[in-house]
């Protein structure tokens, strides 16, 4: 069997929107890792038509290409991701185009990021603010895993501290200085929203994805503690999701957060909320 003939041969398997691209993917992960091009007539082995084949039967039913991979990227940045870690998504890149423009003339600013996952946010600020110092806290073992590998090989790494603690016990956070900045994505699907996920989202951590009943639990503990974290004039940046922006402003408010402010992702969605302490 041909390189051509494998191809086809799993494309026809595979029905969701993005086939093409994921086919791809996969395909150029496998056969051309060191970006040189398989002829499409060549012959590929019995052994490793196999094992694209798995590949693909398990993006049949559901299974994430970026855990297939092994990596993905974040404002390009290869990270590793895998079971157990949020995969970094563009809508999150946002918050990093706000916190580079807000720190972007400060010296050496203290930045943490709460609920770090795979390190996305920490790494992207880290590299594009090299006078930066960035906390990255984050509880899950599995995450953890992937954070310290992702910390140790990234440019910019090592000017970041990875601090193992639960954001929801401020005692816990008790190692970190006082902040220039506050970032996070954090868990906020809502009871309902997670029943209603579909199949590739249903395999990332539940950890990452349960923000409590309404969604909402991380962005109160995070906004009550914040104030003590953060210097005169710190920022605090939180992602949000589709329809929370509104509550999370209010949810700031009570807190005393004033200049607050909401950004759109790249798809018009209010996916940003910045304040400043009060």
């Amino acid at each position: 069997m041909t390189y051509d003939q494998l191809y086809r041969e799993c494309r026809r398997k595979l029905t969701h929107d993005t086939a093409d691209f994921d086919l791809s993917q996969l395909f150029h992960a496998q056969f051309s890792p060191d970006g040189r091009i398989c002829r499409s007539d060549a012959e590929v082995s019995a052994e490793e038509a196999f094992v694209f084949r798995q590949k693909v039967r398990r993006l049949a039913d559901g299974y994430p290409l970026q855990y297939l991979l092994g990596e993905w990227e974040f404002y390009s940045i290869p990270l590793a991701v895998g079971e157990g870690v949020l995969i970094p998504r563009p809508d999150t890149e946002t918050l990093v185009d706000a916190a580079l423009e807000l720190l972007g003339g400060m010296e050496h600013p203290v930045i943490a990021d709460y609920c770090a996952g795979s390190g996305a946010i920490s790494l992207a600020l880290a590299h594009f603010l090299p006078q930066a110092q960035v906390y990255a806290v984050e509880l899950s073992s599995e995450a953890l895993s992937y954070l310290y590998t992702n910390v140790g090989a990234a440019p910019g790494g090592e000017r970041v501290t990875i601090i193992e603690a639960d954001v929801l016990n401020p005692a816990s956070l008790s190692d970190l200085p006082l902040l220039d900045l506050l970032i996070s994505n954090p868990p906020y699907l809502t009871e309902q929203e997670l029943e209603e996920i579909p199949p590739q989202v249903r395999h990332e951590p539940r950890i990452a994805l349960d923000g409590g009943p309404d969604g909402l639990r991380f962005y109160r503990a995070i906004a009550a503690d914040a104030p003590s974290r953060l210097k005169e004039n710190g920022l605090l940046i939180f992602e949000a999701g589709y329809t929370q922006a509104g509550q999370i402003c209010d949810i700031l408010r009570q807190n005393g957060f004033h200049e607050i402010t909401v950004r759109k992702d790249l798809a018009g969605i209010d996916r940003c909320v910045i304040a400043r302490r009060p």
